[in-house]
């Protein structure tokens, strides 16, 4: 697995081996269960994956927990672990948390449904915490679950655009990197946030999570600038189910264009179960500034893929600055 070492301007501690593709957690305890989670922990874990992507709302609160039991066992200094803050988990009660193996089983039957559970699940957590206090007491609560003394990353989740100059919150955030007991802060957000994420420079928030897939390319064009002062992490490579299938139909456009270089449309094989995680991943993390990209990896069989997807793309530089284009005009057109 290829890594590389992060190290932003003015970062006291860089980060060591950070590997291309992170496992994201959000899955964990929540849409899968503690066995399903521990063995995509492991598979990941043994396949050289160092960077891991939780949240104090994941799992409805017991995804750091899960985590923290895994790497205490002699496997934390190996690992980057990010975390966030400003989104609680709910309480979903005692009968709630009875019912959820038999709603795993149900979404396992019907797939259909997943919609309308994530919708449900959403309405569990508590968004918009953003005061020093609540930032205080929600990190001390991650660094007991995850069993460590420091996280890696700590970003600010889903935040408004306010909070971003928030100097009681940047205050406290810079004395958390001071103190060692953060590496990195930063913010995970989406659209008009990451854009003021990358145009204030802010020596105290510096790195950014945010989705980038073949149906979300708006904030392509500006990752190469912003990589110069920020660590860069890609969220949501596939976009779900749907992205996927629309993924599937603009490759299948591509392969039929004849605007498209002849090379290129003969690598677009709709039959090879390898093409759609090398265009998907590769056009997201190769040449564009972006240190990770985290896909939810909860199968071997994804894992596996996605991995001998960065390590033997099929794809030349110009082929993907290509396909990226091609996808910039298509994000355009939605």
């Amino acid at each position: 697995m290829r890594t590389s070492d992060i190290n932003i301007s003015g970062q006291s501690t860089p980060l060591k081996n950070v590997s291309v593709i992170g496992l994201g957690c959000a899955a964990m305890l929540g849409r899968a269960g503690r066995r399903e989670s521990l063995a995509a922990l492991g598979a990941a874990y043994d396949a050289g994956i160092t960077f891991y992507d939780t949240a104090r709302s994941y799992g409805y609160g017991a995804c750091e927990g899960l985590l923290g039991e895994f790497f205490s066992t002699g496997r934390r200094s190996s690992v980057v672990l990010c975390t966030k803050f400003g989104i609680l988990p709910g309480n979903p009660g005692g009968w709630k948390q009875r019912v959820k193996p038999l709603a795993r089983a149900v979404l396992g039957i019907v797939p259909q449904l997943r919609g309308m559970v994530r919708k449900h699940a959403a309405d569990q957590f508590v968004p918009g915490q953003f005061s020093v206090a609540t930032l205080r007491s929600s990190f001390e609560t991650s660094l007991r679950e995850l069993k460590t003394d420091y996280v890696d990353i700590l970003l600010m989740h889903g935040p408004p655009a306010g909070a971003l100059q928030d100097e009681d919150i940047l205050e406290e955030l810079r004395r958390l990197v001071d103190t060692g007991k953060v590496r990195l802060a930063g913010v995970s957000g989406e659209g008009d946030v990451i854009r003021t994420v990358f145009g204030q420079h802010s020596p105290v928030l510096q790195a950014a999570q945010f989705p980038m897939n073949p149906f979300s390319m708006h904030l392509a064009s500006q990752t190469l600038d912003a990589a110069k002062s920020l660590m860069l992490i890609a969220n949501h490579p596939f976009g779900g189910a749907e992205g996927i299938a629309n993924c599937r139909t603009l490759i299948d456009r591509l392969r039929q264009d004849p605007a498209v270089p002849q090379p290129l449309r003969e690598k677009l094989d709709a039959r090879d179960q390898g093409l759609l995680p090398e265009f998907v991943l590769n056009s997201i993390i190769r040449d564009t500034g972006i240190s990770v990209v985290i896909p939810s990896m909860m199968k071997p069989a994804h894992l596996h893929s996605n991995m001998r997807a960065i390590d033997q793309c099929r794809f030349s530089p110009s082929e993907l600055q290509f396909i990226r284009h091609s996808l910039a005009a298509n994000s355009q057109g939605h």
